[in-house]
């Protein structure tokens, strides 16, 4: 199981950080995102392949005025 934003997700060999965010519909503009409380680069998203149990925060940026 992945943890993701502080709910279960089956686990999939080989899904990187990248598609687990397009699975689940994380496709904003400015999104930052956490691997077992360490932020990943953007250019790293589509590098990482999660590992069974792997905990992943995405944090949604919002400006307004």
């Amino acid at each position: 199981m992945l943890r993701v934003n502080n709910k279960d997700f089956p686990f999939s060999e080989g899904l990187t950080i990248k598609a687990l965010m397009e699975e689940k519909g994380f496709v904003f503009h400015r999104i930052i995102v956490k691997l077992n409380g360490k932020v990943v680069e953007d250019s790293k998203l589509s590098e990482i392949i999660l590992k069974d149990g792997d905990n992943v925060e995405a944090i949604h940026i919002f400006a307004g005025g």
